[in-house]
């Protein structure tokens, strides 16, 4: 019988800054069933819950198809998804090899280069509507620290995928709305779609305004959605 090795790779990060943003006082997430709390009172939606409806039901179906398994987007954007945030936190990280092509290509793109952590798998809640969420990462540019930029990422099965990948908008919008409602301080500047494929990554920028506009346009689609449910 042959013998299966799996290589954990090190990896360690030389751009970090310990002064991250301290979490937002009350707001709990719930693994499992996936809800939030916030003051003690649960969350009603999340930010995915409200653009499911932006989805066709073609995009729905490929989403479920493809989500389960080892080498399924939900696994594959795990283990990517944690190896950014141990490397932006300045943390010492390990992987599956497989995953190497992806995390290679991910960790030496530019945007990641010269930069601040300001924070990571960050949540974040609407104070004026029951919906909450959680971005990515939230960076600065050392050599300009007021250059603020908040960020998804999107991983992909191939190399051929990433020039398909279209950015997370709405997503985007929504996490910046948020995040501005509760630290009125940070100025976003530029918001980015980082989407990661094996040897390759893409970086889409947008502004924050346009990803801003598009958030309160899909939720009020959403809200009238369900207005209409009560006919």
């Amino acid at each position: 019988m042959g013998l299966i090795c799996l290589q954990i790779v090190p990896i360690l990060c030389r751009n970090c800054n310990p002064l991250l943003l301290e979490p937002i006082p009350e707001l709990d997430f719930f693994e499992e069933q996936h809800r939030y709390r916030w003051r003690g009172n649960w969350i009603l939606e999340n930010v995915s819950d409200v653009l499911q409806g932006e989805l066709n039901p073609f995009a729905k179906k490929k989403i479920e198809e493809t989500k389960h398994g080892e080498d399924g987007w939900l696994a594959r954007g795990k283990a990517i998804h944690c190896s950014l945030d141990r490397h932006l936190k300045g943390e010492a990280d390990t992987h599956d090899d497989k995953w190497s092509p992806w995390i290679d290509a991910l960790l030496g793109d530019e945007l990641f280069q010269g930069i601040e952590t300001l924070a990571t798998e960050f949540r974040v809640v609407d104070r004026f509507n029951s919906v909450a969420g959680s971005f990515d990462f939230l960076i600065c540019h050392k050599d300009d620290p007021g250059f603020v930029i908040l960020g998804d990422l999107k991983t992909v099965s191939s190399a051929k995928a990433v020039s398909g990948r279209k950015p997370a908008t709405m997503q985007l919008g929504a996490y910046t709305k948020m995040l501005g409602q509760h630290f009125g301080y940070i100025s976003v500047t530029q918001c980015v779609t980082v989407v990661s494929g094996p040897e390759k990554c893409k970086v889409i920028r947008q502004q924050p305004e346009d990803c801003i506009n598009a958030w309160e346009e899909a939720y009020g689609r959403h809200q009238a959605q369900l207005a209409s449910f009560d006919f």
